[in-house]
């Protein structure tokens, strides 16, 4: 009996968009962190932003980084949120998103 392992190499890329949209009449800069990775289940779409969130099965971290980032970014009145890099599937990716008005940014108000 013969026995053999198939290594698979998986190539992650990350893609940085950015662009100037309108919301609800204000300017925002919007940023989006778009990879080919393993994606996020919708189940984990909102807790993952939580302090203290980490899968444990998965990675090694606290649960702090998500969670200091969207602390920062409201402190710019700013959004961030993930999508599925492909829509309906999220096996095939993810797409982090961050709004922040260009005033936070520039100091004034549009």
């Amino acid at each position: 009996m013969s026995f053999f392992s198939l290594k698979v190499i998986l190539f992650l890329s990350i893609r940085l968009q950015v662009s100037k949209v309108q919301k609800n009449k204000i300017n925002y800069l919007k940023m989006e962190f778009i990879d080919n990775g393993i994606g996020i289940h919708d189940k984990l779409k909102d807790i993952i932003f939580q302090r203290g969130y980490a899968n444990k099965k998965k990675t090694k971290g606290l649960g702090f980084g998500l969670s200091l980032v969207k602390k920062i970014i409201k402190s710019y009145n700013g959004q961030i949120w993930v999508e599925d890099r492909v829509k309906g599937d999220f096996s095939k990716g993810s797409n982090f998103i961050i709004l922040i008005p260009l005033y936070s940014i520039i100091g004034l108000k549009d």
